[in-house]
């Protein structure tokens, strides 16, 4: 159980509107490899760079975009996400951020 929105929830599946075709492309192309089509991180590489479940994801928007930009790292210093500031432009960055967020539970009503 992990607490998202201060109150605590129960990971399951729930139906989200799937992110745009355009903003899916993006995730695919660049965040997929580690953390999965679906956000999970399990894939060889998630697993291998202990990469976050998406879907545990309670950052807001800004934190994203950070670690999307900036990358990120270990305790240890060492980098566990490479930086995509460069790489990616700003619509490209929001539509990432919107496949994440796609991958969280509803929020409680």
């Amino acid at each position: 159980m992990r607490r998202c929105w201060g109150v605590p929830i129960l990971l399951l599946s729930f139906a989200v509107a799937a992110p745009a075709a355009d903003d899916a492309a993006v995730f695919k192309k660049t965040c997929a490899l580690c953390h999965g089509n679906d956000g999970s991180a399990h894939t060889p590489q998630g697993r291998k760079l202990h990469a976050k479940d998406l879907r545990e994801s309670c950052l807001p928007d800004a934190d994203i975009e950070r670690q999307i930009r900036e990358g990120s790292r270990n305790k240890s210093g060492v980098s566990v996400m490479p930086a995509f500031g460069k790489d990616l432009t700003d619509a490209d960055i929001q539509a990432a951020i919107r496949v994440v967020k796609s991958f969280r539970p509803a929020a409680p009503q």
